[in-house]
């Protein structure tokens, strides 16, 4: 099922993201998981697609697109790390054999930042910080479905030189960190 929200979501001030939340080590190879020139032309137009459907407009005083200068997993529940996120680990909303969409970058506007990810499961913006202060946003567009993965177009209120953002995939205990910085003033 696929759930979409409306342009008209008002903005929410986001909880800030906690610097002191533990790194998370990954136990997976990524020399493994090399990306094919097809994955990428893939995640470009399923990119191109979604920032059309969450209605932005990349002409609008757009000043660069940037990708995470960090990315890495952080825990956000550390009392109850590796018990509780394997059991919430949920490998049913993921369909094995078929690739999806998985990339994340940011849109930089003159008074604006606008988020865009997709991966195989649902996604979720939980903290977020700019220049290491609290920060307002909205969803412009999120879904979710089996075939298609989770899609998230998010905008932020505001500008900077670095935001942090922590994104939750699926029902883990785990969240992403996404380290965008040096934007464009």
């Amino acid at each position: 099922m696929i759930f979409i929200s409306s342009v008209n979501i008002s903005y929410e001030k986001l909880p800030l993201v906690d610097r002191a939340s533990p790194k998370v080590l990954s136990r997976r190879n990524r020399a493994e998981n090399q990306t094919s020139p097809d994955s990428i032309a893939q995640d470009a137009k399923d990119a191109e697609t979604l920032i059309k459907l969450a209605g932005v407009d990349v002409n609008r005083s757009l000043k660069d697109i940037a990708n995470a200068d960090e990315k890495y997993m952080i825990e956000t529940q550390p009392g109850n790390a590796d018990i509780h996120s394997r059991q919430t680990s949920d490998d049913s909303k993921r369909q094995k054999g078929i690739r999806r969409p998985h990339y994340t970058r940011l849109f930089v506007f003159d008074n604006t930042l606008v988020f865009q990810a997709a991966c195989c499961l649902p996604l979720k913006i939980i903290a977020a910080g700019l220049d290491g202060n609290p920060v307002c946003g909205r969803i412009l567009y999120n879904s979710y479905s089996a075939e298609d993965g989770g899609k998230l177009v998010y905008e932020f209120q505001g500008r900077g030189a670095e935001i942090i953002i922590d994104l939750m995939r699926g029902e883990s205990t785990r969240a992403q960190r996404l380290i965008f910085r040096g934007m464009k003033q």
